[in-house]
């Protein structure tokens, strides 16, 4: 037990590092900032994606890829890594915090794949008044369905899009045999959504998947979500802001906390337009 303690903490000051590392002023930090945080492994999917995909859209902020992951394997990250995620979701959420001192009227949003969106709802509960987040989107997140994010939110000025798909094999098959980011045996945000109070559906927004996607490379599997088409067209909407364009208009989505609903019934009870999943 005592080694594994210890294995835990070098861990974490290695993840200490690897947020730090990199870290200088940009100065498309004029603009604002959007991390990507990537999954269990920190493997590189999407780095490049959400890169070119955005710029390509018209965001003139920096991106910043935000690295997590001490021992680049995904089973570790999913299990013995978790206290890890949660600390470097506190570090990031320090360093959200230090910039938006520097610069108070810039935007930070965040976007994150898999085990990476428990990193970016932790980093939200760490952020410090007043300073905030703007928008946070979940893409195959291994996070809980139940998890309470209702810390996070009071320091999210804008709303969590979550993307969900029932053809997610790697939640489906790994992150249901090894428990989600959040350590629970619940089902996966990414297959379920989140459940929220039915005070926050105005705040939670959780988006299914639909075969309009396809065009822009998202099958519904885990990773294709960042493919830079899908990043291009879909997921700049929630970032950038164009001159004279309203982003797409997507309605909030309710799922009762008690309710027993499984991934297979909120398929079949979205709607077929494949938009916003409301269950109320």
């Amino acid at each position: 037990m005592r080694s594994h303690t210890r294995i835990i903490w070098w861990l974490a000051v290695l993840v200490a590092w690897l947020g730090a590392a990199g870290c200088g002023p940009d100065p498309k930090d004029r603009f604002g900032r959007t991390y990507y945080i990537d999954g269990a492994g920190n493997w590189g999917f999407g780095v490049a994606e959400m890169t070119y995909g955005l710029a390509d859209a018209g965001y003139q902020g920096c991106i910043r890829n935000w690295r997590w992951s001490p021992t680049f394997n995904p089973a570790l990250d999913q299990t013995i890594g978790r206290p890890v995620a949660r600390a470097s979701g506190a570090n990031l959420g320090r360093e959200i915090t230090a910039y938006r001192r520097e610069h108070p009227d810039m935007q930070v949003n965040i976007i994150a794949l898999s085990a990476g969106t428990g990193v970016a709802v932790w980093a939200c509960e760490a952020v410090v008044p007043p300073a905030s987040v703007h928008n946070v989107v979940l893409l195959g997140s291994s996070l809980s369905s139940k998890y309470d994010v209702r810390r996070a939110l009071s320091h999210i000025d804008g709303q969590i899009f979550v993307y969900v798909s029932p053809h997610d094999q790697i939640l489906l098959g790994p992150v249901q045999a090894l428990g989600t980011i959040d350590g629970t045996s619940d089902t996966a945000a990414g297959l379920a959504g989140l459940r929220v109070p039915k005070e926050l559906q105005d705040r939670v927004v959780n988006i299914r998947w639909s075969r309009k996607y396809e065009k822009y490379g998202w099958t519904g599997a885990h990773t294709d979500c960042t493919s830079e088409p899908f990043v291009r067209h879909v997921l700049a909407q929630h970032i950038v802001s164009r001159p004279g364009e309203a982003p797409e208009v997507l309605q909030p989505a309710f799922v009762p906390v008690d309710g027993a609903m499984t991934a297979a019934d909120l398929w079949i009870a979205a709607p077929e337009s494949g938009e916003a999943l409301s269950l109320d």
